[in-house]
């Protein structure tokens, strides 16, 4: 019996910049290893094919060590021999294809568009694995590297990993004004910020009646 195919609502496509990698025409081609213009190279290629998209997001890793394990995907993987890059898809809700009809659509193999681990923050897990924040033994990017394609911006879905990490004590007011791109977060959601803050140094007060 053939297996049933799942259709996708959100996926990462990683790939290379080398032109027999992609099923792309030669003008499509002439924009690889420029993210921003391989995205929309991408979002316009699965929206002729039905697709509908909600947020995407790109980004290069040149920085890579050479590691075979992949604490994102929970999996050993044999890694790119040159810089590559990675996008994130949301897809809309009855818009949605398998594995082998997103592949045909963006022109990559199949094997190079990963399904998401299951449970509820499996969204969330791929959009940090795009600067690699979970995995400490890797080179950590800056969230301000990641091209917004579609949907909200990228610097938003971040600021709500750091409300987690404020919650949880790993970030303090200090550290936000170390570091530029945590700065630049606080700067664009202050107000939201302050308030995390806030309910954090309350809940800290009362466990200590």
């Amino acid at each position: 019996m053939a297996e049933r195919m799942a259709n996708l609502g959100i996926m990462q496509i990683e790939q290379d910049f080398l032109p027999k990698h992609w099923n792309w025409t030669d003008v499509e081609k002439a924009k690889l290893g420029d993210v921003a213009e391989m995205g929309e190279i991408i979002k316009a290629r699965l929206e002729n094919a039905g697709c509908e998209i909600e947020e995407m997001y790109g980004i290069e890793h040149e920085k890579d060590e050479h590691k075979i394990w992949n604490e994102c995907k929970k999996t050993y993987e044999l890694p790119f021999d040159s810089n590559h890059a990675h996008f994130v898809i949301k897809l809309r809700k009855g818009r949605r294809k398998t594995i082998p009809e997103l592949a045909l659509a963006v022109g990559i193999e199949k094997k190079f568009i990963e399904k998401p681990l299951s449970g509820e923050h499996a969204y969330g897990n791929m959009l940090s694995c795009l600067i690699d924040i979970e995995s400490p033994a890797k080179y950590r990017y800056k969230p301000s590297s990641v091209c917004t394609i579609a949907g909200k911006t990228y610097m938003e879905h971040y600021s709500d990993f750091l409300k987690a990490d404020i919650m949880k004590g790993e970030i303090t007011i200090d550290d936000i004004f170390a570091d530029d791109d945590l700065k630049l977060a606080y700067t664009l959601h202050k107000n939201m910020f302050d308030d995390v803050f806030a309910t954090k140094k309350t809940i800290d007060e009362m466990r200590q009646i």
